[in-house]
């Protein structure tokens, strides 16, 4: 029977069939005064749950039987939960459900990574580690899956809400309204700055201002919500290519590239609070 060493916070942990090394774990959970496994096993409660614990015991053989193949001197309890090991492996150890109830006794956090890691090591053929291969990374993995399908479908709705809201301007905010000059001029200096350095802020790989800071040709100020919201923080200056897929794309296209708009329209935003300061500073 092989021994597994498993990891806490750089402290081993060694796994013997059903079997743990109660002062592993007491040592790698940081060695707690009053808490060491013979302080724990002198305890009423401990001594208790050892008895009914032992009645209800389904292992086979008793794991730490003289030929355990552990270098040093070994004294097994009568009820087999408990071995005693002098040597070079020394250390107390205990059966698996012993071993947790005191990984409980040690502290909450310690507690909650040997009910994951270390019941996920016993479970696998031979009690051996799969190379590479960490329980508690595997634990991480499947819930990190099921958050990734959680937002996917938060991104879906937030989807079919934005349909709705095209559909709704079209039935009540009415006909196109073209951007002032005002407005075209804020969009204009927004584009000249970076990040964007005359970039269409759409994609970034085509100039949509030419050397003097006007629009080259073909680019176009464009409603992002909605053709009758005119004021410079609800459109942008963008390249034909991108105009043509937004104005003939549909609303998942229009949300797919949402996360742009807004940053674009965060630097307008950004720029018109920094005029108003200067302004203000001015007067003053």
């Amino acid at each position: 029977m092989t021994t597994t060493t498993l990891s806490y916070q750089g402290s081993r942990i060694r796994l013997r069939g059903a079997m743990l090394n109660l002062t592993d774990m007491w040592q790698a959970a940081d060695r707690p005064p009053n808490r060491r496994p013979s302080d724990w096993l002198a305890l009423e409660e401990t001594a208790r749950f050892r008895t009914h614990a032992g009645t209800h015991r389904t292992d086979a053989t008793d794991l730490f039987a003289p030929n355990a193949g552990l270098a040093g001197i070994c004294h097994l309890d009568s009820d087999g939960l408990v071995a005693t090991v002098r040597g070079n492996q020394g250390g107390t150890w205990a059966h698996w459900q012993l071993a947790l109830t005191y990984a409980r006794y040690l502290s909450p956090p310690f507690h909650l990574w040997c009910n994951t890691v270390i019941r996920a090591a016993m479970q696998r053929p031979d009690h051996a580690p799969a190379a590479g291969d960490d329980p508690l990374r595997a634990n991480l993995d499947e819930q990190f899956q099921r958050l990734h399908h959680r937002l996917d479908t938060l991104d879906r709705h937030a989807a079919d809400l934005m349909f709705l809201t095209l559909s709704a301007q079209d039935l009540l905010l009415g006909t196109r309204r073209n951007f002032s000059g005002l407005s075209q001029a804020a969009i204009l200096r927004a584009v000249a700055a970076e990040p964007y350095g005359g970039q269409c802020p759409c994609c970034d790989d085509a100039p949509v201002l030419n050397r003097e800071g006007r629009p080259v040709a073909g680019a176009e100020f464009d409603h992002f919500f909605h053709r009758s919201l005119n004021r410079p923080e609800f459109g942008w200056l963008i390249c034909a290519a991108c105009h043509d897929d937004l104005t003939h794309g549909g609303y998942l296209l229009h949300f797919s590239r949402l996360p742009r708009f807004r940053s674009f329209q965060a630097a307008v935003l950004e720029r018109r609070r920094r005029g108003r300061m200067r302004l203000g500073s001015t007067a003053e």
